[in-house]
């Protein structure tokens, strides 16, 4: 073995040098001088010395605890403590540290002192603490919102001072997103660092140039051979970088913002923990970024809503304030501590009901977003208005978390702008419509008309003898009776209908969205018999009449202005008669009306004289073809005119008050009807039975169809109700529990004649409906016209989306069938498969077509 100094090595008589070289601990004997006296391959082989060029050296060559000249410290330290266990670096031939961990022992042998000395390299564990003590302190710093400079050069330090042969460098993207900016590097030469300053990412761009713009690692061993430096080889010979190691620092998934680059000053390939490391460091310095980016944006966000001039609310997800700003504040009167923690709602107008909120809140999760007015309350009492924008905001799996809700106080814009529109289009005298507004919504009704199929009544009234009466009580007093006359017109006359003064003592109302002129009857002789009344004028009683004119649109003309001449000729007319009546356009509206007024008493009798029968059309499948539903229509067979449409004579019925007896006939034919087609046909066969508005005006009869439900095997949805959307429109709280009933009753619900009213989805949503049955009118066309596609289109795939399940009614031909199908419209009814027919012809067809089903 080779001997160190003059004393002689111990003999071993235990180990043999075979077995020492082949320990992969390194062994080193050092002598009471500091001297190494023995060493084994291991040791030799990982500090890059050979075994001669070991020997003789003094331990402070290689241990850096040790400076050369400090005699016999390393030795006199182990012999005053017998044993030590300590960590320290060991430095290599090539001038690199490695991490150890050192066992010296004391020994004696044949009068000589030793220092025997087992190191173990914890590069690994070393390297991974230093790692998690750079991680607990980056993280620290962004926790406590420390600059981003700060945070990633302590990063670029702590990696360098792991090992100091590396040369950290942090570059980030500019603004523009085409160059890189040189952030941070603690150790590399200040001329490089300007020179690469604003360095343009592209394919051949160096290693952090090009890591920019792939969006992955780049690694290069020798920047003076790989092609990607060849623009800035020289650059980088004249500051000693001889390798460089990139990868971007990518955010948001796959969004690049900066590299983060290690240097070395010799050629060097990166070992797969070096790529772990660089990788590790990465994601550090994107965690540092994206929360330094989080908190200038909280930060900019948190300006904005305390400095905004536009009052701001924020909502949790169950809709209670959790903060508000001063902007609110000033507009309410309402301080933040003052709302936070209520709803909205308990600052809201009382005009705005629980069902407005409920409708915004089903807004916000279907579209995320909500924009309207909304009246509010402030903290005087005194009402305003607000114009709202709602928005969404999610949290890290998209599910909604807050709500931002903007207010504008738009009171005072609001009144000016109504008080303009109201005085360009309100008699200032008896606030009815004017000319104008008449004119408009005349227009408007027509286009409505045109668009749905139905009809305008439109009545011109003309005050008899107002002449008289005005210059008996003077202009003043003439003023209070058309006030008065304008109170009592309102008092006939729907909510959606309009009556406007056209000037003078000429009045008109106008019925818009009626399938006959029945109601012009109705209203007219309301208006006549209202006007018999005395008008009370300064004490004295007045009287007046009036002579109504009665025109319908389409019937007698094609356009309003035609209509308002025809009602203008009519009430002349009335005149002539006699005044105090009214006249309609034409001679067969008034044979019509007249006859009307027979069919109402006639209609008394029918029930009695078994003169009404009910009708059954096929409802069939799209999918299977088959046919498990029908819808029950009602007819009047009378006795000299034959058989009476029930457009007919139905709104008799509505009026006489005969509807309700009617339809609980009708009711109870079909569970009964449905019970035995169920036992024969199929065990799901369900009917439908229509229901009019005016049905839920007496619940008495409802109450009855439910006990005979409940006292009836196997009727679970044996029975469908079908509500025409004014039901919805116009359904009441009352309403709106009676149809709960008939699903607590066991009983479906449809929706007929969808689309040709006005109810909103909210509404469909609230009474859980099960059935869209989209109009005849639609259907008629859908095949020749190119708006009714896509509108029929729209309305199945918006049913479906809810849930619901679409019956396309009046379908006729094999075009419409076969455009139904391709748009998945679940059921079809109407003459391409049979018209309504009495109950025997319709079991014929049914056992028919089921005979057709199974060929």
């Amino acid at each position: 073995m080779p001997m160190a100094g003059k004393q002689n090595f111990p003999e071993f008589a235990l180990f043999s040098r075979f077995s020492l070289n082949k320990i992969q601990d390194w062994i080193i004997w050092i002598n009471a001088a500091d001297e190494v006296v023995y060493v084994n391959d291991a040791a030799c082989k990982a500090l890059g010395y050979t075994q001669e060029e070991m020997c003789g050296l003094d331990i402070a060559a290689i241990h850096t605890s040790y400076s050369p000249g400090s005699r016999h410290a390393y030795f006199d330290r182990t012999r005053m403590t017998g044993f030590r266990t300590f960590e320290t670096q060991y430095r290599k031939k090539d001038g690199s540290f490695l991490p150890v961990e050192v066992n010296a022992n004391y020994v004696e042998h044949h009068g000589q002192a030793f220092s025997c000395v087992i190191v173990r390299p914890i590069v690994d564990r070393k390297r991974a603490e230093q790692r998690e003590h750079i991680k607990n302190q980056v993280l620290a710093l962004v926790a406590h919102n420390a600059p981003l400079k700060d945070i990633l050069g302590y990063l670029a330090r702590g990696v360098e001072e792991e090992t100091p042969e590396r040369l950290c460098s942090i570059l980030l993207l500019d603004k523009s997103g085409l160059f890189l900016k040189s952030y941070v590097a603690p150790s590399l030469p200040a001329a490089y660092s300007r020179a690469i300053g604003k360095l343009q990412i592209g394919p051949n761009a160096g290693s952090c140039g090009t890591a920019a713009f792939k969006g992955q690692p780049v690694i290069v061993e020798d920047i003076q051979t790989d092609p990607l430096w060849a623009e800035y080889r020289a650059l980088a010979a004249d500051n000693d970088l001889a390798s460089c190691w990139s990868v971007p620092i990518m955010v948001d998934g796959n969004e690049v913002v900066g590299t983060f680059a290690i240097y070395h000053r010799t050629p060097k390939k990166p070992s797969p923990a070096d790529i772990e490391q660089l990788e590790y460091l990465s994601n550090l310095a994107r965690i540092a970024i994206e929360r330094h980016h989080t908190a200038e944006e909280l930060r900019l966000s948190d300006a904005i809503f305390k400095n905004t001039s536009e009052a701001m609310l924020v909502l949790d997800i169950n809709g209670k304030i959790i903060a508000a700003n001063p902007a609110f504040t000033r507009i309410s009167g309402y301080s933040a501590a003052e709302v936070i923690g209520h709803h909205p709602a308990d600052f809201g107008a009382p005009r705005h009901g629980q069902d407005f909120y409920d409708v915004i809140r089903q807004t916000l999760q279907g579209s995320r977003a909500w924009r309207g007015e909304v009246c509010g309350l402030k903290k005087t009492g005194e009402e305003y208005i607000n114009w709202v924008k709602v928005n969404t905001i999610n949290d890290d799996r998209g599910r909604a978390f807050r709500w931002v809700v903007l207010l504008s106080d738009i009171t005072e814009e609001k009144k000016h702008e109504e008080r303009i529109w109201y005085e360009a289009n309100y008699d200032a005298l008896t606030h009815l419509p004017n000319r104008r507004l008449f004119q408009e919504r005349l227009q408007q009704a027509v286009l409505r008309a045109n668009r749905t199929g139905t009809k305008i009544i439109l009545l011109y009234l003309d005050l008899d003898g107002f002449k008289e009466v005005n210059d008996a009580v003077g202009h003043q007093g003439g003023d209070q009776l058309l006030v008065e006359v304008a109170r009592r017109l309102k008092e006939v006359v729907r909510v959606t209908d309009c009556t406007s003064r056209l000037g003078g003592d000429e009045f008109t109302v106008i019925l818009a969205d009626v399938q006959d002129f029945e109601p012009a009857i109705k209203v007219a002789a309301s208006i006549l018999e209202l006007l018999q009344a005395p008008i009370m004028i300064d004490g004295y009683a007045t009287y007046i009449s009036a002579s109504i004119g009665i025109t319908v649109y389409p019937d007698d003309a094609e356009d309003a202005a035609n209509l308002i001449k025809n009602a203008d000729q009519a009430m002349y007319e009335a005149k002539k008669l006699g005044r105090n009546q009214y006249s309609f356009y034409t001679q067969d509206m008034q044979y019509v009306a007249h006859r009307r007024s027979e069919q109402k008493r006639e209609l008394r009798n029918a029930l009695i004289n078994e003169e009404l029968e009910i009708h059954y059309q096929p409802v069939v499948d799209m999918n299977t073809g088959t046919v498990t539903k029908a819808e029950a229509l009602i007819r009047w067979r009378h006795r000299t005119m034959g058989i009476v449409s029930p457009e007919e004579f139905i709104p008799l019925a509505e009026e006489t008050g005969l509807i309700h007896e009617i339809g609980s006939w009708v009711f109870m034919e079909c569970l009964e009807q449905a019970l035995k087609w169920r036992a024969r046909f199929h065990p799901d066969f369900q009917i439908s039975v229509n229901l009019s508005p005016v049905q839920f005006k007496n619940s008495i009869y409802f109450d009855r169809w439910f006990t005979l439900l409940a006292s009836a095997a196997n009727s679970h949805n044996c029975l469908c109700v079908e509500i025409t959307e004014g039901v919805l429109l116009d359904a009441s709280e009352k309403t709106a529990a009676q149809l709960w009933r008939f699903r607590e009753a066991g009983m479906e619900m449809a929706i007929d004649d969808f689309g040709t009213g006005y109810s909103s989805l909210a509404y469909i949503k609230h009474v859980d409906v099960d059935y869209l049955k989209i109009d005849r009118t639609f259907i008629a066309n859908i095949a020749t016209d190119a708006a009714d596609y896509p509108l029929v289109e729209a309305i199945i795939m918006m049913a479906h989306k809810l849930g619901l399940k679409v019956v396309a009614e009046g379908v006729e031909t094999e075009a419409q069938l076969t455009l139904l199908a391709r748009i998945g419209c679940d059921y079809i009814q109407g003459y391409w498969y049979s018209k309504p027919l009495p109950k025997p012809a319709f079991e014929a067809w049914l056992q028919a077509h089921e005979a057709k089903q199974v060929v």
